[in-house]
């Protein structure tokens, strides 16, 4: 869809209140303070029927791409492209579009730096977890082996960590699980990113 059929296609089906919307502006009895010139009292009429707005202050108004033109200080077409990505209409074709194009690119390749971060996170917290589990394995090895031989030569320390030790492997085998199917759902994420992309 070029420039123009988009223009009509908002003009048709997009009216003011979703365009005051993305700005924070809340009419009220159809009224607000012009954001164009300095007022107190509301002179900026909407006008729901026809999707349009005047301000009796300034003299400014037209349709929802107008109040985008001076809210953004663009041109028509940066106006239509603007309306058609804050709100998602799909309208535009990207190869029309170049500049949304190429940004789409840019956020798409951000996006995708940021989960192999993720992933590559996940993964060494798995491998960190894995360290420590064989590390407290061996230490529980030893401590029963002195068990074995003479228990006065176990302290209080090694008692407790003997009682605490199944417990803790359970939990850090319950923890690399975990991780496990969290770095499989962003893999997963990740390629579903990459073929939709």
């Amino acid at each position: 869809m070029n420039i123009k059929q988009a223009a009509q296609e908002i003009r048709d089906t997009v009216d003011m209140d979703r365009i005051l919307a993305i700005y924070g502006y809340r009419p009220k009895h159809g009224f607000l303070c012009c954001p164009f010139h300095g007022e107190k009292a509301p002179s900026l009429k909407i006008y729901q029927k026809t999707g349009g707005w005047h301000c009796f202050g300034c003299g400014r108004g037209g349709s929802v791409i107008d109040f985008v033109m001076e809210h953004e200080n663009c041109d028509f077409r940066t106006a239509v492209i603007a309306i058609d990505r804050y709100l998602g209409l799909g309208l535009m074709d990207p190869h029309e579009n170049p500049a949304a194009a190429h940004q789409e690119q840019r956020i798409q390749a951000a996006l995708d730096n940021f989960v192999g971060s993720v992933y590559a996170c996940a993964d060494a917290f798995i491998h960190i977890l894995e360290i420590h589990q064989r590390v407290a394995c061996k230490r529980r090895q030893q401590l029963l082996e002195l068990k074995e031989q003479d228990v006065r030569q176990l302290t209080a320390d090694d008692h407790t960590f003997l009682l605490a030790f199944d417990d803790e492997e359970q939990y850090t085998d319950y923890l690399i699980d975990t991780f496990k199917e969290y770095k499989e759902e962003v893999a997963e994420w990740r390629r579903k990113a990459r073929r939709t992309g």
